[in-house]
């Protein structure tokens, strides 16, 4: 399922009922692709004022809101491929261990990367390095019997943008002597010089993952009833509640 470029909100909305639908038995197992406009996602159990600089976002224009899943804070533009699985917890190819699950799922991403002759591979506990860098950070939630795995792929994101809009990027990145970097960001345009299509990205994906559940991807869209669903669950995520409230450590 591939639902284009949304606003913020939506997507999260849309991540709570495709998972909703799987754990009723309504929708089946799906590889979602998703865009986004420019925006700040906290993590479920994070807050604005602590992760985001809020007055900068509102002036240029970059939303914030709040996953479902737990996590730390993320920066989300046209340059980033938002893709997710969503499947019963029993899916076979589907570790039931979850190192063992992020291995897997983000080898599909190594993997489907490789296509473009970049070398990645899995770097726990949720992460995809290539170049030195992260070019993909993973998370999920569950529901019942069924769980929702989702990654950002960087493309070609405005790293510059994401160190404005985010509070404190250089500090949280800061070794332990609060010189050398521990970690960094890296996107398919610094590794190769540009940064392919959209479509091109998700159809390597599409057949990566395809290789490691032993299946052939069906082409689909929301129901009738998860675009109900959506337009019923759209006003809480739209609400500022939602966004600057503190939570717990779980949704669902």
């Amino acid at each position: 399922m591939d639902t284009g470029a949304r606003n913020a909100p939506c997507n999260m909305a849309l991540e709570k009922v495709l998972l909703a639908s799987c754990a009723k038995g309504a929708g089946p197992n799906t590889l979602h692709f998703l865009e986004f406009y420019p925006c700040v996602l906290l993590g479920y159990g994070q807050s604005v004022e602590d992760e985001a600089e809020a007055e900068f976002c509102r002036k240029n224009g970059i939303e914030i809101n709040r996953r479902i899943s737990g996590g730390g804070c993320i920066y989300m533009d046209g340059g980033v491929l938002g893709w997710e699985i969503i499947a019963k917890k029993n899916t076979p190819g589907l570790p039931g261990n979850l190192e063992d699950m992020y291995r897997r799922l983000c080898g599909g991403l190594a993997a489907a990367l490789g296509e473009f002759g970049i070398h990645a591979s899995f770097r726990p506990p949720n992460d995809v390095e290539a170049g030195g860098g992260k070019i993909s950070g993973t998370g999920g939630t569950e529901l019942d019997d069924s769980l929702i795995f989702h990654g950002s792929l960087l493309a070609g994101f405005d790293a510059g943008m994401m160190e404005k809009a985010l509070k404190n990027p250089d500090k949280k990145n800061k070794g332990a002597q609060g010189s050398i970097p521990a970690w960094r960001t890296v996107s398919i345009k610094d590794l190769l010089g540009y940064a392919p299509p959209m479509d091109d990205l998700k159809k390597s994906l599409a057949g990566a993952f395809a290789g490691i559940f032993g299946v052939e991807f069906e082409r689909g869209g929301l129901t009738a009833e998860e675009e109900k669903r959506l337009n019923e669950e759209l006003p809480l995520f739209q609400s500022d509640e939602w966004v600057y409230e503190r939570r717990g450590s779980g949704l669902l």
